[in-house]
């Protein structure tokens, strides 16, 4: 039944189906031909899979992230990194990746940080004399911050799918993000003076540096209160999610008055939209993940590994390349909710937490929408950038090592991903 509905979904995506309907297709072919199922299992499990309670975050902090980018909150945030950052050798560069850390805090996905802060820093690192291809590398991959800073979109779906604590899932992302972020400008300080990068002439004075910081600490904030209300047992995350859209609709609505009714309404539509893909995959997923189970095939999977003796190097490595060979071809979302079940307990075999594997799967398909066929940030990077893709994937390939750099470490330094969960849970 499993090689049935891994062929049947693999020709769907040959032919562009897209993928909630094709694995929806594929585990229904399935369950038919093999004929020991009732078809009323689908909508069942289906059901089933949606009717949970943590995942109610999902939507509210897509809500939280479309409603603080509509604002001038990105921009707020710019600033203040170009004060902080600007007049270090390679200048904006090192402003596109604190800036992207920053706005992760809020939109929680890469692709909101790719759109909001491309469609500022790109240009004026033109201006200054950054090649746009350049200027899009740092960009896009920076944005992978997006993903692992907390509120993440992508870590929300881990922890609904295998069961594991979202708010140990949003702790565990800090750190990883944050190697991301500083070793990004690591890269951009040792490549500008090879390239010639512009920075500023002098530190920002302590009068604009406080200028700068008054504008950008209520959205500096809301990460901190996210996060801090999760870890503190006030709220759950759903309950956070709810604090966020609040938050969020009282700075652009009544602090900065960005938003109008109309404006509010359209916000809302897009966010249902956004919500409802990774959602109607998680659905037709679950079935798929069903069948899966029932065929025992991720514990003979991890037998597998377990009976050929393989090292815990080695097992770990294989399930990275792996997943990036996924990330290459499957968007983030449905790769993670279908894969992360398969997966999760042949890492356990190999002495892995659920915890630090959720980080591990975010930050390596997180890698794969920056790279070709069908990396997302990479196609809206090079959209934002005006470049071609060829162009944009050269100029990327030191930056992408940095990001490769940091799953290594999250793959191999346990402690990088469970120091902070193990502090507070």
């Amino acid at each position: 039944m499993i090689l049935t509905l891994f062929l049947v979904f693999f020709a769907c995506l040959l032919i562009g189906v897209p993928i909630g309907f094709g694995m929806g297709f594929a585990s229904m072919v399935a369950i038919a031909l093999h004929g020991s199922f009732p078809m009323e299992v689908i909508p069942h499990k289906m059901a089933n899979a949606v009717n949970s309670f943590p995942l109610v975050a999902l939507p509210l902090f897509i809500l939280a992230g479309a409603l603080a980018g509509e604002t001038s909150i990105a921009g707020r945030l710019v600033r203040f990194a170009d004060a902080l950052f600007g007049h270090i050798r390679g200048g904006l560069g090192h402003v596109n990746v604190a800036s992207s850390m920053f706005f992760g805090g809020i939109s929680g996905s890469a692709v909101a940080d790719t759109a909001a802060i491309g469609s500022l820093m790109i240009p004026a690192m033109e201006k200054q004399g950054y090649k746009r291809a350049d200027a899009g590398a740092i960009t896009i991959c920076s944005s992978v911050i997006g993903v692992l800073i907390p509120p993440s979109i992508p870590m929300v779906l881990y922890g609904v799918t295998v069961g594991t604590s979202i708010g140990s899932l949003f702790l565990a992302g800090i750190v990883p993000g944050v190697l991301v972020g500083v070793f990004l400008m690591a890269a951009v300080f040792f490549m500008s003076k090879k390239k010639g990068w512009p920075r500023r002439e002098h530190r920002a004075p302590a009068g604009e540096l406080w200028s700068a910081f008054k504008q950008a600490i209520l959205p500096l904030l809301l990460p901190v209160f996210l996060l801090g209300a999760i870890v503190s047992g006030l709220t759950t995350a759903t309950e956070a999610g709810v604090i966020g859209v609040v938050y969020a609709l009282i700075l652009g609505g009544f602090v900065y008055r960005d938003h109008t009714l109309p404006d509010l309404f359209r916000i809302a539509v897009d966010a249902a939209i956004s919500t409802a893909i990774p959602v109607f995959v998680l659905a037709t997923t679950s079935v798929a993940a069903w069948i899966i189970a029932i065929e025992q095939f991720p514990a003979a999977l991890a037998g597998f590994f377990s009976e050929m003796a393989f090292g815990k190097i080695i097992v770990l490595l294989v399930i990275n390349l792996f997943l990036m060979l996924v990330g290459m071809v499957m968007d983030l979302v449905p790769a993670l909710i279908l894969f992360a079940p398969i997966l999760l307990p042949v890492a356990q075999e190999a002495g892995m937490d659920a915890i630090q594997f959720g980080v591990l799967m975010v930050v390596n398909l997180g890698v794969g929408l920056v790279t070709p066929p069908v990396g997302n940030c990479l196609y809206l990077g090079a959209v934002v950038a005006r470049v071609d893709l060829s162009s944009l994937i050269r100029a990327s390939l030191p930056f992408l090592m940095v990001n490769l750099f940091v799953l290594l470490l999250v793959t191999y330094v346990p402690q990088l991903s469970t120091f902070l969960p193990s502090l507070f849970y």
